[in-house]
């Protein structure tokens, strides 16, 4: 089961709730931070889940929209929900793959390059912070379900941690740079993110190296033919029309002569 597929059938389990009306919850509790659920791909998984005997729907007929039908979960789709639920708070799982990855290969970049790097990731993540607890205080405010604020103190917990976590990363790291490497420079109030880039534009930039140009082989002839002559190229209708010289116009011509030739040598 996808997570989009969870989400929505999570919200289904809450109580009879029309299209429309899932929507604004998914946009009410963030859920698209963290799936991908627009509204025509939320009435698709309804509808796979409907398939699947998960979720059942009555109301206003199909054609009329799927928003004005309303849906309930079925005795399945909750066993199998509950099943999906169990697995998800008992088996912890990786999410930051990718950012490891980085971190295994910070030796292809130089000092400069890692700072940029560690100075947008960190603010990015004080922006996401800022975001969850406004969110997270709002429904708060709006009395949310237990399981809904739970969901929601989870990722603040997070993304603090994540945050502590890169803070001292960068100072053991400054830390442990040789001393002849360059000195960090004023960070700045903030990195616009259009130039949150890993590789800053300095003189010796691995951007900055040319590239090596492409040879291009002239093209081979074709084999003599049998009598030990080159022969001609072939001609299409386009290449009869094409002037040789692109940045001079062709001479007009009078196709009149040709057309009426062409209707006297039409199929007899």
């Amino acid at each position: 089961m996808t997570d989009a597929e969870l989400a929505i059938l999570t919200i289904v389990a809450e109580g009879p709730i029309y299209g429309y009306d899932i929507q604004t919850v998914i946009i009410q509790r963030g859920l698209r931070a963290w799936t991908n659920i627009g509204v025509s791909s939320m009435y698709y998984v309804l509808q796979k889940l409907e398939r699947q005997g998960l979720v059942e729907s009555k109301g206003a007929p199909m054609a009329e929209g799927p928003s004005r039908r309303q849906y309930h979960i079925t005795p399945a789709g909750f066993g199998v929900l509950q099943t999906a639920v169990a697995d998800l708070i008992s088996t912890p799982r990786d999410s930051t793959t990718e950012f490891e990855l980085g971190l295994a290969n910070l030796h292809v970049l130089r000092p400069a390059q890692i700072r940029t790097a560690f100075i947008a990731y960190r603010q990015e993540l004080v922006s996401r912070l800022n975001q969850a607890r406004e969110r997270w205080q709002t429904l708060r405010d709006s009395r949310a379900p237990f399981n809904v604020d739970a969901m929601f103190g989870h990722h603040v917990a997070i993304l603090e941690a994540e945050l502590n976590w890169i803070r001292d990363f960068i100072e053991e790291w400054e830390a442990q740079l040789p001393a002849e490497t360059e000195a960090a420079p004023a960070e700045p109030a903030e990195i616009p993110r259009m130039k949150q880039v890993v590789l800053p534009h300095d003189p010796d930039s691995p951007h900055r190296a040319p590239t090596r140009a492409i040879n291009h082989q002239p093209a081979t002839p074709p084999p003599p033919t049998s009598d030990g002559e080159t022969p001609p190229a072939k001609t299409t209708a386009f290449s009869k029309q094409t002037p040789r010289d692109l940045t001079t116009p062709a001479p007009h011509q009078d196709h009149t002569e040709d057309s009426e030739n062409s209707e006297e040598t039409g199929p007899e």
